[in-house]
């Protein structure tokens, strides 16, 4: 009788006393932990206001309280650990070796296919970035420089947004973590608990924009063909695959296939 009451003692102080095991808990983070001029969203800007009511109108909520403008000259993707300061890349979502199905399967994807058309009165750089510069199939310089210089020149875009789509991986990202036991996930882990680091946890993205934009200037004849002809088009600051289109001789479309970010969370991870 006395060993089952000690047995049942030890127990109880086993259980009581054992260390509760640590799991990983994300905190969002603010403007001042981090090196985000390039991210913030602008306050009472025309790109800011157009961009939140297209995402709005379509979505039926708004953009998370404290969410980063993801310009296209970042090359961020959803799971990328970033140092908070140099925004060198440290890990990427491929280094824990999941398949597109289980992203498919384990990430909170949000989408609405909404079509809408929006007259933007800034240039189309404000959005891809000043360094956004197109190279058109067999063309020479001069072309070149007029298809940019007409992009350039273009105070006033109207968007056409085909939909919005909303990733998150918070929990997935939590759950992988928590069991870790391979070396590139154990890896990517200690980098991500690293205080000098953050994780992008959240994108929302616009799928197969178009932009179109009115030129000043009377479309020359050799621009007029290669628009026509609906090659694609190489570009050297956007991680997408687009076309060009001609529409009349003083407008033409950029056409953005894929996957367009606009904004995302950074975040740390803790060890709660």
């Amino acid at each position: 009788m006395n060993k089952a009451i000690i047995f049942l003692l030890i127990s109880v102080c086993f259980c009581n006393c054992s260390k509760k095991k640590e799991t990983i808990g994300f905190v969002p983070l603010h403007t001042s932990e981090f090196n985000s001029k390039s991210f913030a969203l602008p306050i009472n800007n025309d790109i800011t206001d157009s961009l939140k009511q297209a995402h709005d109108n379509c979505m039926g909520f708004s953009f998370d309280a404290n969410a980063f403008f993801l310009q296209t000259k970042d090359t961020f993707s959803i799971g990328s650990i970033v140092n908070r300061q140099s925004l060198k890349i440290l890990n990427k979502l491929k280094d824990l070796g999941l398949t597109r199905d289980q992203e498919s399967a384990n990430f909170n994807i949000l989408s609405n296919p909404c079509y809408e058309k929006r007259v933007l009165h800034f240039p189309l750089k404000s959005i891809v970035g000043e360094k956004f510069t197109l190279q058109l199939p067999n063309a020479d310089a001069a072309l070149n420089k007029e298809i940019n210089d007409a992009i350039s020149a273009s105070g006033e875009t109207e968007m056409q947004t085909s939909a919005w789509m909303y990733v998150d991986m918070k929990d997935v990202l939590k759950k992988i973590l928590d069991s870790a036991k391979t070396p590139g996930v154990l890896s990517y882990k200690n980098n991500l608990l690293d205080t000098a680091n953050m994780v992008l946890t959240t994108v929302e993205s616009i799928t197969d924009v178009r932009f179109i934009i009115n030129t000043a200037k009377d479309i020359s004849a050799p621009l007029e063909a290669l628009l026509k002809s609906n090659s694609n088009v190489s570009q050297l600051n956007l991680q997408t695959s687009m076309k060009l289109a001609y529409i009349d001789r003083n407008k033409f479309q950029v056409i953005l296939n894929g996957f367009f970010p606009v904004v995302g969370q950074f975040m740390k991870a803790e060890l709660k």
